[in-house]
């Protein structure tokens, strides 16, 4: 369980959920050191696939070289400094630069640039390649740090050691055709505190979750990380509340092989905006982007059991589907929030409630409930934040 701290108290101070300044330390001491989910092997078939992400103020490149392995790099050329690749696809077996078409092989060298001899005449094309950042693999889950030589292992910390769900990369199981894309109007850490409040889920969620208890959940850390169970069985810990475990009962719904029997964690949350919520019908990697200090985007991924009864998402389906953007925002609720039956929708709701009651200076935070299945969780993520950006 979250030992520390025995009483937890609230860390960071308002501006941290409403500055534009604080976001943007942020983005240079927080980001410019994290690992961030880029994506999943299956995205990368083939040599020169690539995707593009982006981390704080830096964009990056994960790409599968010719040898099979994924790279990362800076997304800036060398000569300018102009942005190389644009959302994902495949670059062939270079990588050249839009403006004035400087190539680079996959391994990041430069390969070639126009007029050179006349242009360049002292340049030495072998002491020129692409800035290094780092990728790392775990569970078929590919994640990226801008920093060069960032040790993945050491970011894991254990987790690789705990019961894991599911096998993304089955021939079993397949990804839902969209992403789903969420438009929060929150400041990102709003949204995941309230992820990782053990105290609300049998209040908020009392008709869609019906708890735990506080006293019948638990976080455990894992280094900067938190994964969730389910208490309510003596002597078990589940990966789903026995509320949601009963009323799935006579669904019909496809289950993934292996996943029925409890052991593996409910949520996992890699820090610092990576969330995985693996369930008997499905798994799901949430990720969250802060687009300014009150706005974020969540962007969602879900695999099923394959067949027409899986659990799987579809954007249109979901409260608040705005078709013109295709996001799924609070502005397009057609009914409260509290009568959709979807707890994601109602987190969304009160969320975005906070975020509305922190421009207020008044706006403070006087207690937090006491234990694992309490608030000593948003205690020990805003500590992890305050480790690489103290205040």
């Amino acid at each position: 369980m979250v030992s520390k701290p025995e009483i937890p108290v609230q860390r960071l101070p308002r501006e941290a959920y409403v500055s534009e300044e604080w976001l943007e330390r942020e983005k240079k001491e927080l980001f410019s050191k994290s690992w961030v989910f880029a994506g999943v092997v299956m995205d990368f078939p083939e040599s020169g696939d690539y995707c593009t992400v982006q981390v704080g103020h830096h964009s990056l490149i994960v790409i599968k070289d010719g040898e099979g392995e994924l790279k990362a790099y800076h997304n800036i050329c060398r000569h300018r400094g102009t942005e190389l690749l644009e959302g994902k696809g495949n670059s062939g077996r270079f990588i050249m630069c839009p403006y004035h078409n400087w190539v680079y092989d996959l391994g990041g060298g430069l390969r070639e640039l126009p007029a050179a001899k006349a242009c360049f005449p002292d340049m030495d094309k072998k002491g020129v390649s692409l800035l290094p950042a780092s990728v790392g693999i775990f569970e078929n889950l590919v994640f990226v740090n801008p920093e060069g030589g960032a040790n993945f292992n050491s970011w894991l910390s254990g987790l690789d050691q705990i019961a894991w769900p599911h096998n993304i990369a089955s021939d079993a199981l397949e990804e839902s055709p969209e992403d789903i894309i969420y438009e929060l109007q929150c400041n990102w850490k709003v949204f995941a505190e309230n992820a990782l409040d053990g105290y609300h889920l049998a209040y908020l969620h009392k008709e869609t979750l019906g708890g735990p208890l506080h006293d019948k959940n638990i976080w455990e850390a894992f280094g900067q990380h938190l994964v969730w169970w389910s208490t309510e069985r003596e002597g078990v810990k589940h990966r789903i509340p026995q509320f949601v475990e009963k009323s799935s009962k006579g669904s019909g719904l496809k289950t993934v092989k292996g996943a029925e029997m409890p052991g593996y964690g409910g949520v996992y949350v890699l820090f610092p905006t990576t969330f995985i919520t693996p369930n008997p019908w499905g798994f799901t990697v949430s990720t969250l982007e802060p687009l300014d200090a009150n706005t974020t985007l969540m962007k969602v991924r879900n695999w099923a059991p394959k067949g027409w009864l899986s659990y799987s998402f579809r954007a249109k389906d979901i409260p608040g589907y705005d078709k013109a953007s295709g996001l799924i925002k609070s502005s397009h609720w057609t009914k409260h929030p509290l009568e959709t039956g979807d707890f994601q929708t109602e987190d969304i709701w009160v969320c975005e409630k906070m975020q509305r009651a922190l421009q207020s200076p008044h706006h403070s935070v006087i207690f937090l409930a006491k234990g694992s299945g309490g608030e000593a969780a948003l205690d020990f993520f805003q500590q992890r934040i305050l480790d690489l950006m103290p205040l």
